[in-house]
């Protein structure tokens, strides 16, 4: 069964993209994050699963892929595994865990470039209530994300929420907690404070009531009122019973008019004051006598527990007490002086202690540098195991054989979207030849989707380019084995000189190109020797003539 066909792949670009972002690690910065994923309301087009963060569930930003293939952001991912490893949620709910591929881990994550330019690459609108910006992701999160000016931000202040364009009009105008300052004495005070602040301000300015002069600061108005003729203050003979305010340049006037009138206050007052006297007068003569009583008793009282104390028993007593006394100065003494070597003691151990503290901190210090290091080296260990991987399965005479194992589980990734498709090792014409892999889409792709196995030729970029001949025109065989030898599938075509697909390439690989329509997905279901052993075998031939 031979057919000759021409097929470009419409996904080749994306996916490989992703294959080869997780053998290559993209510098630092792109491990670097410090936000969760990006709300999923600012896709203006339909949201596909796939660009879902894991933990989050938004959209994500700056992805990591971890061992077991689901992706995280790198806030999230960093997040999760900062209290030690964990298992991945996704796994488990996903029925997929097993050990030790489900378990997150620090450094046990690549940077997904590809997933990333693509999400970034996504069209996208503004989700603040009011903007109409419209752009792409990658554009909305480096200008446009934390300068919206109808972002929803909140006041320090008051904790008041408002529109980053009505902040300055809030601070200004509408913000209870905002400082102003005292037009009189320019001190700063809080806008609620400002009935209290003029209470208390000395540069308020005061009217006085009696000259009616105006705008006296407060710090001088005592000042003022002290010597201004004008103002009006009580009668000297308040006390009894005058109740006129009088001006100061009149108070003498006042006296000598109201002479008699304050006689007769002063007369009726002093006699108010003479029957309280009299009234009182006995009451309190029965008082004294009586509290006398009582003094004259207590002192009886005591005299004769001093005649009862006066004999040898006190002073017997005294002496003991005195021996008492100086024992416990002895003992006070020796106690001083271990709490004077106990301070000493002390003030050694502390002193040691900082030291300790400081030599802890610079071990500290050392300990997470040595962590980043270890981190890092695990990075370039997978990225060299992998290279070692791929040059291990790499052949050099342009004949090649993938066995691709666990067909059922893969076959089910790709029906659910997980990994709709896979990539080949590298293989050679020669060791110094083209670089080549095979492509291959488990539930088909294009025409070719849910219905037939989907296997493409990819032409990659190689060390010894400059030296070949171009564009590559060399006859390609493509087989599915009947593991009985059979009846293998086959299909080989000549490339089309003009296709992209086979011109040198300038990124990592080009477009592939192959049969969409290789094998129905009906035969390899059906009872036949194609898969063994949950296995498959797809072998590539590339004629080397003309090399």
């Amino acid at each position: 069964m031979k057919r000759l066909s021409v097929v470009v792949s419409t996904d080749l670009t994306l996916n490989a993209g992703r294959i080869m972002a997780a053998q290559e690690p993209s510098p630092t910065s792109s491990l670097e994050g410090n936000k969760p994923g990006f709300p999923k309301k600012i896709l203006a087009n339909h949201l596909e699963d796939k660009h879902l963060c894991n933990s989050c569930q938004k959209i994500l930003r700056r992805p990591l892929q971890a061992q077991c293939g689901h992706r995280f952001c790198s806030f999230c991912f960093n997040k999760t595994v900062s209290s030690g490893p964990q298992k991945c949620s996704a796994c488990i709910r996903e029925d997929l865990f097993e050990e030790p591929t489900s378990i997150l881990k620090l450094g046990g994550a690549f940077p997904d470039n590809a997933a990333r330019r693509e999400i970034e690459a996504l069209t996208a609108v503004c989700p603040n209530e009011g903007c109409t910006w419209t752009g792409i992701i990658k554009e909305y999160e480096a200008g446009h994300e934390g300068d919206c000016e109808f972002q929803v931000i909140l006041c320090p202040s008051c904790k008041e929420l408002m529109r980053a364009n009505e902040k300055e009009r809030h601070n200004e105008r509408e913000c209870p907690e905002r400082t102003l300052n005292c037009k009189y004495c320019k001190e700063p005070f809080l806008l609620k404070n400002i009935k209290a602040h003029d209470e208390i301000c000395p540069k308020y300015p005061m009217i006085c009531d009696g000259c009616a002069k105006k705008k006296i600061p407060r710090e001088k108005y005592v000042d003022h009122i002290r010597f201004c003729s004008k103002f009006k203050a009580p009668c000297r003979f308040h006390v009894v019973g005058c109740d006129m305010y009088v001006e100061k340049e009149k108070v003498h006037e006042h006296e000598r008019a109201c002479s008699y009138e304050h006689l007769n206050m002063l007369l009726h007052f002093i006699m108010g004051i003479k029957v309280s006297l009299e009234s009182l007068q006995p009451q309190s003569l029965d008082v004294a006598s009586h509290r006398l009583q009582e003094l004259h008793q207590s002192l009886r009282h005591l005299e004769h527990k001093m005649n009862q104390l006066g004999g040898g028993g006190l002073g017997r007593r005294c002496q003991q007490l005195e021996l008492k006394v100086n024992t416990f100065e002895n003992i006070v003494c020796v106690l001083n002086r271990e709490v004077e070597r106990s301070v000493i003691t002390m003030e050694t151990y502390n002193s040691q202690h900082r030291l300790d503290q400081d030599k802890i901190e610079i071990l500290s210090n050392k300990v997470r540098q040595l962590e980043r290091t270890v981190g890092l080296r695990d990075l370039s260990i997978v990225e060299m195991e992998g290279k070692m991987r791929e040059m291990a399965a790499a052949t050099f005479d342009g004949i090649f054989v993938w066995k691709i194992s666990d067909f059922t589980k893969k076959r089910q990734d790709a029906v659910a979207g997980r990994a709709p498709a896979m990539f080949s090792p590298a293989y050679y014409t020669s060791k110094y030849g083209y670089k080549m892999c095979l492509r291959i889409y488990l539930n088909g792709d294009g025409t070719g989707r849910s219905t037939h196995l989907s296997l493409f030729f990819v032409v990659m970029r190689g060390h010894s380019d400059a030296l070949l001949k171009w564009p590559f025109n060399q006859k390609v065989t493509l087989m599915l084995l009947d593991q009985n030898n059979r009846e293998h599938i086959i299909d080989a075509f000549r490339p089309d000189i003009s296709s992209s697909s086979f011109q040198r390439p300038v990124s990592d690989m080009n477009i592939a190109s192959g049969c969409p329509l290789f094998c129905p997905l009906l035969k390899l279901d059906s009872k036949n020797s194609y898969i063994r052993d949950d296995t498959i075998f797809i072998k590539a031939i590339v004629d080397l003539t003309g090399l």
